[in-house]
């Protein structure tokens, strides 16, 4: 199959029902850069929404962050947490419901959404590992939010899409070389476009955008490298699904700069085991599990 990539770009940018951020979480993410923002602004904002909060004040007091005693406000959470902890938790709260929408049974949206959260967790060890351990947060929202161009496709453009995923499962090829092959685009651009018109802050959309390619992140090649091997390392853990059933080979420049070897490697997966492991209210909550 061969389409003339430009006249589907553009389907895609004029999409009229575009998925959207919810309000809390948009406002959230665009009060990251003011340093007016104190917990009480936050806490009020979130406590707007009364499921939301319970998933979040959920989600604060699992294994996963290991605090002896139980949370029991959002204005707490964001003083023991901090920001960024906390938006990257109203982030994967709010998300959910929008990368689980789908019209194509080709691909397995709670597969994917396993897969994003296992690389989203993934992608927060090795930024710290890499020594981005201030921007370990990022690294987590941009896991999480690495396969959105998926999600976007699949259900905007399930006749074309479909085809597409079951071609690169029958020969065997990663999907984003189907998509390229077959679309003359990528998920990783749909993505990064989608991230972008969120109005998520430039290194989360170069995480998204470049998270197979991430020597052409420029300034966030370090946090796509952290989201590349994120991918391959939840992959290869069999956390999820990504739509194919391959692993991407790791992009040779992260070998190089970041000293990535089988040591590291092995300590990597072995800390990764261990979060995913904590993280089992993550996935509990949004399998429907009570």
């Amino acid at each position: 199959m061969s389409l003339d990539s430009a006249t589907l770009r553009t389907a895609i940018e004029s999409i009229s029902d575009l998925p959207t951020l919810p309000m809390v979480a948009a406002k959230i993410a665009s009060m990251a850069g003011d340093p007016s923002t104190n917990a009480a602004d936050i806490g009020r904002l979130i406590e707007q929404d009364q499921a939301l909060t319970g998933k979040v004040l959920r989600l604060v007091n699992s294994a996963y962050y290991g605090f002896p005693r139980q949370i029991r406000s959002v204005q707490h959470a964001v003083v023991i947490l901090g920001f960024q902890k906390v938006t990257s938790i109203v982030i994967t709260a709010s998300v959910f419901d929008i990368v689980t929408q789908s019209n194509s049974s080709d691909l397995d949206v709670r597969r994917l959404w396993q897969h994003s959260l296992g690389t989203a967790i993934a992608s927060k060890v090795v930024a710290e590992s890499l020594g981005a351990g201030h921007s370990a947060t990022d690294a987590f929202i941009g896991g999480l939010l690495h396969d959105a161009g998926k999600t976007l496709l699949s259900h905007h453009q399930a006749a074309i899409y479909g085809p597409v995923i079951r071609g690169a499962r029958d020969k065997g090829m990663l999907l984003v070389e189907a998509e390229k092959s077959a679309l003359g685009l990528d998920h990783t651009e749909v993505g990064g476009w989608l991230v972008e018109k969120w109005r998520l802050p430039p290194i989360i959309v170069n995480m998204v955008r470049y998270h197979h390619m991430p020597a052409r992140a420029g300034e966030a090649r370090k946090m796509a490298a952290a989201v590349h091997l994120g991918d391959i390392l939840a992959r290869a853990l069999g956390v999820g699904n990504g739509g194919d059933n391959r692993i991407p080979a790791i992009d040779p420049t992260i070998v190089g700069n970041y000293a990535v070897d089988a040591n590291y490697l092995e300590k990597a997966i072995d800390k990764v085991i261990i979060d995913v492991g904590k993280a089992n209210e993550f996935f509990a909550l949004f399998a429907g599990r009570s």
